[in-house]
């Protein structure tokens, strides 16, 4: 009688344990956010930061020290359960890419192909850059801004904006909206470094 019901009990405990790895999805499943980063840039990516999105610090570099991702190539992350802020730097600590908010499984690209020509912008002046319209100059409008909802450019700061070959107008503003400087009919046909400055 006790063996028969230690039998049962076992039998019970076997049922549960398999329903409970159904409804879990399999007994190899992971929990948590996985980050690709794929670099369509001519640039080597040297750093990564992956921070809680409560975080008012981007925390260690998640690549490590003599780890990039080369032109062409990807790198996977796995972090915990969470929501999550990205930011992926060149080798001389310009921003190329941010993101924000990420709370499921994503797939960021840094550039893309036909994006061939870098525009370096150094912010040396005193104020806060947080919008930034890189417009052809045969278009009517500014069109989008390249910084997102959330990124900005610090004083001291550098960021990297990768465009095809042409002719922009080029704007950025400061946090209310204000422009800071323009320019127009610059020629992007090869690199060049953007100064802002007082």
């Amino acid at each position: 009688m006790k063996r028969s019901g230690l039998l049962g009990l076992a039998g019970l405990a076997v049922i549960l344990s398999l329903a409970c790895a159904s409804i879990g999805g399999g007994g190899g499943s992971t929990s948590g956010v996985d980050i690709e980063i794929v670099n369509r840039s001519p640039d080597d990516v040297c750093y990564v930061f992956i921070s809680s999105s409560d975080s008012d610090a981007w925390g260690d570099d998640q690549l490590g020290e003599n780890d990039r991702i080369a032109p062409g190539d990807s790198a996977s992350f796995s972090m915990g359960e969470g929501t999550f802020d990205v930011r992926a730097e060149t080798c001389d600590e310009a921003a190329m890419l941010s993101a924000w908010e990420i709370s499921n499984d994503t797939t960021l690209t840094v550039g893309e192909s036909r994006a061939t020509v870098r525009l370096l912008m150094s912010n040396e002046s005193s104020t806060e850059i947080c919008y930034v319209f890189i417009s052809p100059s045969s278009g009517d409008d500014w069109g989008e801004d390249r910084m997102g909802q959330n990124e900005t450019v610090q004083t001291g700061q550098l960021r990297v904006f990768y465009v095809s070959p042409n002719t922009y107008d080029l704007q950025a503003a400061d946090c209310e909206g204000a422009p800071l400087t323009e320019e127009y009919e610059v020629d992007l046909s090869d690199d060049l470094t953007w100064t802002l400055s007082d």
